[in-house]
């Protein structure tokens, strides 16, 4: 399995150049989708894969996926529907020739139009999740966490759930009066418990998640919560009522798949809601996703 593997999001690009399933060389960039003017982006494409230098190889097939794959990226590849089959999920995708001298395929995203959900990216990283662990339910966490749903028996993609986690946690603390003057943030384990426990109470008495959310700002101010562990709370309130509703029978393990910045804190809040759980970095099941990809299609 000799590929290049592109993932390109809207905030980062990333690309692997591997070798019999092993990165040999990787660059990155700041230079996601989001940021750059569409036709900017074959040019764009074509200078990364000059930073690989030797680990670049015009006849070793090119395999996008992410963001550059929707109506703002180079083409739109489209989203597979769900239900969908392990095998599906494995397809190649869409030629893109005439950007690069190297067979360049982009991959689609994956839909579930029954409950209006849209996934590119986080697709990858559960096709390698799938050959790392048995389970059923699997949460692609971070800026928007993708929790998706497997049905073993039937090899297929059975469900998907969007719960905007980083994203909210970034807007209330940049964005809203919530954050306004607060000092340098350290981080609190009590108070992220706290965070987590005040989801429980949410989830359990069907309070206002956006009325608690506000609260945050009220503990700081009346000193029910030091200023500098405001953020601390408001993720453990975050990350506890993502669990809880990603997985509201809380009676089988969830593979958490993320950044090893952020699973020691799914860690944490699962700990605390006495949930079972396994962890496995982002960048290892990208890997296996796109080998597994090439291992399909061979």
């Amino acid at each position: 399995m000799n590929y290049i593997a592109v993932d390109w999001g809207t905030s980062n690009f990333r690309a692997l150049s591997v070798r019999d399933g092993v990165v040999v060389k990787a660059v990155q960039d700041s230079c996601g989708v989001g940021k750059c003017q569409k036709a900017e982006l074959p040019g764009i494409l074509q200078r990364q894969m000059r930073r690989l230098e030797e680990a670049y190889d015009e006849r070793l097939p090119v395999l996008l996926c992410g963001m550059i794959g929707s109506n703002i990226g180079l083409a739109d590849a489209g989203y597979l529907e769900m239900p969908l089959s392990f095998s599906q999920l494995l397809g190649k995708g869409r030629a893109l020739p005439g950007i690069l001298p190297n067979p360049l395929t982009l991959r689609p995203g994956i839909c579930d139009r029954r409950v209006h959900e849209i996934c590119r990216g986080e697709e990858m990283q559960l096709a390698g999740a799938l050959t790392q662990s048995d389970a059923s339910l699997f949460a692609a966490v971070g800026t928007h966490s993708k929790w998706l749903r497997v049905d073993r028996a039937r090899q297929a993609v059975t469900g998907m759930q969007t719960i905007m986690t980083g994203e909210l946690y970034h807007l209330l603390l940049n964005h809203a009066v919530v954050g306004k003057g607060l000092p340098e943030q350290v981080h609190s384990a009590a108070a992220f418990q706290s965070g987590v426990e005040t989801a429980v109470t949410v989830v359990r008495d069907r309070a206002e998640l956006v009325t608690e959310l506000f609260r945050c700002r009220g503990r700081y101010i009346l000193d029910a919560l030091a200023k500098e562990a405001a953020a601390s709370w408001l993720s453990g309130l975050l990350m506890g009522y993502e669990i809880l509703r990603g997985d509201p029978g809380g009676n089988e393990t969830v593979c958490f798949i993320g950044s090893e910045a952020l699973l020691p804190h799914y860690r944490q809040a699962c700990e605390i809601l006495h949930r079972r759980y396994q962890l496995l970095a982002a960048e290892s099941a990208t890997l296996a996703g796109f080998n597994e990809v090439f291992r399909h299609g061979e």
